[in-house]
């Protein structure tokens, strides 16, 4: 049985996910595809794996809570130079800061962002495997907790 706070939940989450379309954003080096989520105006959380389909079920419920999240496409390269594509791609939708969180490959690119610019990065999430059901309250619970400075 699902209560009122839960079924508004699930319809704000459903909007959230008819509005999940592709975008690209032009930067320096390259064109980078990205999913996004959320208010404009919320914190944002960067979302990295090597597949975005990884978070379809996590995405809806963050932006629900008012986050702006953000799905990017990861190219085929190192983790050096993908870390260096998500600070790339802040910089480009003018991000100060973020909760970076990733799994598998995405989380070495998170952590790999995170150690080139430390000053960007108010939390990381990192998890070696696919998506647990927990992580989805990892980050959300990161992104509430991060000491935010914008």
């Amino acid at each position: 049985m699902v209560d009122r706070r839960g079924f508004l939940l699930l319809a704000v989450g459903a909007v959230c996910v008819s509005a999940f379309a592709v975008q690209q954003v032009s930067t320096d080096n390259q064109d980078i595809r990205y999913e996004q989520a959320g208010p404009e105006e919320g914190h944002v959380i960067i979302l990295l794996a090597a597949e975005v389909t990884a978070f379809a079920e996590m995405t809806a419920a963050l932006a629900a809570q008012g986050f702006r999240v953000i799905v990017p496409y990861l190219r085929a390269a190192d983790d050096a130079v993908l870390g260096q594509d998500v600070l790339d791609l802040m910089n480009a939708l003018h991000i100060p800061e973020a909760v970076l969180a990733g799994v598998e490959q995405g989380a070495r690119v998170a952590a790999r962002a995170a150690t080139l610019k430390p000053s960007r990065c108010v939390g990381l999430v990192t998890l070696n495997t696919a998506p647990q059901p927990g992580f989805a309250n990892a980050v959300g619970l990161m992104a509430k907790t991060g000491h935010w400075r914008t």
